[in-house]
């Protein structure tokens, strides 16, 4: 919850403040769980390999079967250690991809993707969660911020409704959403364009294109949002379509 500091020398109360990063449980998970992952991984993986190699129809049958003939104790431990390094750089990964946050009553600073950004409280119009990423609309609508936190949704509703933001249980223009059909009526040309380009960099798992496109499809005059796989969109507030 937030607190109350004051200046020692002057006595005056400073900006109250709310910081927001990863529960402690979620960075042991991610720090000792995924790297002892990789380490059983490494371990079963040639014995798995073994004995997927007599399969008719299995793909890369060289690569499995070198792998399933790893089994010099000093292999399996080489084995086991690239699934450990493995584990580590998932973790990591993971953690460096969440959000980091620190409320105040009169702004919100992220932390994300090796970035820092401040949102003014004023250019706020919605926070909310959407599935497991917190999502903050500006007053046009447009997705200001969106990524995965690990804190429950109650405790990010109570954090910034403490500071004063507008907490919604849901997205309040989810109805508006529709989901991408290459050249459907109800898009510019171009946007139809951007969007297959980020359709492209989803499938080549490149996070930052896609985010780039998605900026450039809301300098566009829309919003776009995943849902299982696919792309849904929707015009800004006092927007249009085609």
């Amino acid at each position: 919850m937030p607190s109350e500091q004051f200046d020692k020398r002057s006595g005056a109360a400073t900006p109250r403040t709310t910081a927001l990063g990863h529960p402690k449980g979620d960075l042991w998970l991610l720090l000792a769980g995924l790297p002892v992952l990789g380490l059983l991984v490494g371990l079963a993986l040639p014995r798995l390999a073994r004995w997927v190699s007599g399969s008719p129809v299995l793909p890369w049958r060289d690569g499995v079967a070198f792998v399933g003939r790893l089994d010099a104790p000093w292999q399996t431990g080489l084995v086991m250690a690239a699934g450990l390094v493995a584990g580590l750089a998932l973790a990591f990964t993971a953690i460096a991809e969440a959000m980091r946050l620190e409320l105040s009553d009169d702004q919100v600073r992220i932390e994300q993707h090796d970035t820092v950004r401040v949102l003014e409280r004023a250019d706020v119009s919605a926070v909310f969660r959407d599935g497991k990423h917190l999502v903050i609309l500006g007053r046009d609508s447009a997705e200001l911020a969106r990524g995965e936190h690990g804190a429950s949704a109650a405790a990010l509703a109570d954090a910034f409704r403490a500071h004063g933001y507008p907490w919604r249980d849901a997205d309040p223009h989810a109805a508006l959403f529709r989901r991408w059909i290459p050249g459907a009526p109800g898009l510019p040309a171009e946007v139809h364009a951007l969007l297959k380009a980020r359709e492209a960099a989803m499938k080549r798992d490149s996070g930052r294109d896609a985010r780039d496109l998605a900026e450039a499809v809301r300098e566009a005059g829309f919003v776009v949002r995943d849902e299982k796989g696919e792309q849904h969109w929707r015009p800004l507030a006092g927007g249009g379509g085609a």
